[in-house]
C-alpha cells in the first residue's frame, strides 16, 4: 500500500466517525496499517476510496490454531452513507476472509448493523470481560463452521487494541 492510498484510507475513518471520535479512530487506523498482519478492505466510488474496513489478528490463548480476527474500524465517507457502501464493504470482506482461511470474525459494534451480515452475540472473552457491559455489542461471525463453539478461554488482540479503554461500552447504549 502506497502512502497516498494510505492517507486516504486514514481520512475515511477520520471523516465517518465526525469530529468527536474521528481523530482518535484515524489515528487507531494509522496504527493498524502499520500492523503488518492487518487485513484492509476499500470500496470505491467515483475513482477514490469511500469506504474501509479494517482486520487485525484475534488469538484465543487455548485455541491458537484458530485463524481468527477483530473487525474495527469499519468507515464510510459521510457522502457516501446510505448508498451501500458499507454492505458492500461487509459482503467483500467476508468473502475475502473466507477465502483466506479464516475461522471466525469478531466485533464490538453497532448491534443493528453487523447481524445483517451473519453477526451474532457471543459469550466468548473480549481481553478485559469486566468491561463489557453491553453484551449485545459483542458478536461473532462463523466462517468455518463449528469453530466459535471450540473456542474458550482469554483472548489476545495486537497491543493497540490490548487497552481496556478500548473494550469499555459503558459510555454507549
Amino acid at each position: 500500500m502506497d502512502n497516498m492510498e494510505k492517507e486516504n484510507i486514514i481520512d475515511v475513518h477520520r471523516r465517518a466517525f465526525g469530529p468527536d471520535e474521528g481523530p482518535e479512530i484515524a489515528k487507531l487506523a494509522e496504527s493498524f496499517l502499520d500492523h503488518p498482519d492487518t487485513i484492509s478492505i476499500s470500496v470505491s466510488r467515483d475513482g477514490r476510496i469511500a469506504g474501509n474496513v479494517l482486520f487485525t489478528p484475534f488469538v484465543f490463548e487455548d485455541h491458537p490454531d484458530a485463524k481468527c480476527c477483530l473487525l474495527a474500524p469499519c468507515g464510510v465517507l459521510p457522502e457516501f452513507q446510505g448508498h451501500g457502501v458499507g454492505k458492500e464493504l461487509m459482503e467483500n470482506s467476508i468473502a475475502h476472509l473466507k477465502s483466506a482461511g479464516f475461522d471466525a470474525v469478531f466485533v464490538l459494534g453497532v448491534p443493528a448493523f453487523y447481524p445483517r451480515y451473519g453477526f451474532v452475540p457471543t459469550d466468548k472473552q473480549t481481553p478485559y470481560p469486566d468491561l463489557l457491559t453491553m453484551p449485545e455489542s459483542w458478536m461473532a461471525l462463523e466462517l468455518t463452521a463449528g469453530t466459535v463453539a471450540k473456542l474458550s478461554g482469554r483472548t489476545k488482540a495486537i497491543p493497540e487494541f490490548m487497552q481496556p479503554a478500548m473494550w469499555d461500552t459503558s459510555a454507549y447504549g
